[in-house]
């Protein structure tokens, strides 16, 4: 089995920035916790590729040492809960910057910030003295918002795609992975399998429910909108959703995709509290491979996106733009890998 910092940030609890600073031996990690990473590390076999090799640093020269910007969709009401993906994606950007030899300005900030070019240039000084070569994007920012700096720089966007505006994207096939959730329900028995979405996050329900819609299509399964929650009727909060789906699932539908593990994590306490066994009763799966939030909760059957390699692929792309800027715009696209966890299982036998 090929050894990765996420497995062993999962295997200790510890975030995968937290893994990796601990075995390049820089700060920010703790005496006791570098030992505990470093010790595991051993036994299990894995090889950090450490410093920089002198091969791969193309973009260093003694005359000027390229800079890039990176842009984290952060906004301060999510930042004590940062986006597990965008974290990731960020752990990504950071080890292949270190490895390209080149330097990078990272800024965290809602995309309501950036209104303007004059507020880009104060918010973000080093495009306005023209130290900086390109700029990453790590998750959601508006169209709008990308195309002001797609005008000033060389832009690759992480995870959502502004193709049209010339900004190269690094993302993964969402639909395609939402497709092995439903796949995965049906082989295991279930027929009335529902969609349940976050009104908030817009951003990526579209392909998400797309690949939801093809795959129960391609199964021969009813689609039926009254068990898609949070789609297509008015937005319901947490305790709504939860009521709608306890609902349904008396009425005969046995399976829940939602729309991202999110989504499932804050499902399953209220389900339980309703009086559903899962997967006993129903079977609930997510999307994005996140690990539960503490003990009580099981692992949610998932699938999950390379994101730190995303974030990896991300800087090599925006390096490569920049050298070639009248190449095609390229999207580059990662499978997800499938997670089974604890919450899916065959349909009751009454159903």
């Amino acid at each position: 089995m090929s050894v990765s910092q996420k497995y062993i940030a999962e295997s200790l609890n510890l975030s995968v920035a937290t893994v990796c600073r601990a075995l390049r031996g820089g700060p920010g990690a703790h005496p006791q916790t570098r030992k505990k990473v470093v010790k595991l590390a051993s036994e299990l076999g894995y090889r950090y590729r450490g410093a920089p090799r002198k091969q791969k640093n193309r973009y260093r020269s003694k005359k000027k040492l390229m800079s890039i910007g990176v842009l984290v969709a952060w906004p301060k009401e999510v930042s004590p809960n940062p986006s597990v993906a965008a974290y990731n994606m960020l752990s990504g950007v950071s080890e292949a910057v270190e490895d390209m030899g080149v330097t990078m300005a990272t800024h965290f900030g809602g995309p309501d910030r950036y209104d303007r070019i004059a507020d880009i240039e104060r918010l973000f000084p080093a495009i306005g003295a023209g130290t900086l070569s390109g700029m990453v994007f790590v998750y959601g920012f508006p169209r709008g918002v990308i195309q002001k700096f797609a005008r000033l720089l060389p832009c690759v966007t992480l995870h959502h795609a502004h193709l049209d505006i010339g900004a190269d994207c690094v993302g993964n096939d969402q639909a395609g992975g939402m497709g092995m959730v439903v796949e995965h329900l049906y082989r295991l028995g279930h027929r009335r399998i529902g969609f349940v979405a976050e009104p908030e996050y817009r951003a990526w329900l579209s392909p998400r429910f797309s690949g939801y819609m093809e795959a129960m299509e391609r199964l021969g399964l009813v689609c039926d909108p009254s068990i898609t929650i949070n789609v297509f009727e008015k937005n319901l909060d947490v305790e709504a959703r939860a009521d709608a789906v306890a609902e349904h699932s008396r009425r005969g539908v046995t399976a829940w995709v939602c729309a991202d593990d999110i989504i499932g994590y804050d499902l399953y306490p209220r389900l339980t509290a309703r009086g559903l066994r899962i997967p006993r009763d129903i079977s609930l799966a997510g999307f994005s491979g996140l690990v539960p939030p503490h003990g009580d909760f099981p692992r949610l059957t998932s699938v999950h996106p390379p994101f730190e390699r995303m974030g990896n692929v991300g800087v090599q792309q925006l390096l490569h733009r920049i050298q070639h800027p009248d190449e095609p715009v390229r999207f580059t696209q990662f499978a997800c890998e499938f997670v089974e966890g604890e919450t899916t299982g065959p349909p009751p036998q009454d159903q």
